[in-house]
């Protein structure tokens, strides 16, 4: 192999390599994402169970069950 050869060898899995990077780094704003989607769907059920709580408790004591 040659100098030119290695240098080129080089060159195309340093790209290579960071095509890779680019990818991982994608996956990890999504991950970062759906992780952010997840907190805030769980933050509205809790809310709503709180709600619901709250209603299911006047109700006992309303109606006295």
């Amino acid at each position: 192999m040659t100098d030119a050869e290695a240098i080129t060898l080089l060159q195309n899995l340093a790209a290579e390599a960071q095509a890779e990077q680019d990818t991982l780094t994608g996956a990890r704003s999504d991950f970062d994402d759906a992780k952010q989607a997840l907190n805030n769907s769980m933050t509205a059920v809790s809310g709503r169970l709180a709600s619901m709580d709250r209603h299911v408790r006047y109700a006992i004591d309303f109606f006295g069950v």
